[in-house]
């Protein structure tokens, strides 16, 4: 059963453009050299950063959470919000962050032995 405004699809920031009445899912990457904004002393519950989509498109995103931590180091994140203008409002964010296994895999990889 599909319900009306299901999101359960991933689209890109041009589908969510153009249809800002929808909730969707955008699955994309942190764009490292961009501002993240976060002041916990002023609202911890709201941080802006800007996502590069998996076409390439970058936009800015203000989510309505708390920042994640290890935020900086996810691999992918998964948001789910609405377009408004050109920023999009996400009302929940999912990261896919580095596991402590691919981290302790490269750990032993450059481990040199004699």
């Amino acid at each position: 059963m599909v319900i009306a405004g299901d999101a359960s699809t991933y689209v890109d920031f041009a589908t969510a453009s153009s249809e800002p009445q929808r909730t969707h899912q955008i699955v994309g990457h942190l764009c490292i050299d961009k501002e993240i904004d976060y002041n916990p002393e002023i609202d911890a519950n709201s941080f802006s950063f800007w996502m590069k989509d998996e076409n390439g498109t970058e936009k800015k995103v203000i989510c309505q959470k708390e920042k994640p931590a290890e935020f900086e180091r996810s691999e992918q994140i998964v948001l789910t919000g609405q377009m408004k203008d050109e920023i999009f409002i996400a009302h929940e964010i999912l990261l896919k962050c580095p596991s402590k296994y691919q981290d302790e895999k490269l750990q032993n990889d450059n481990i040199i032995f004699e």
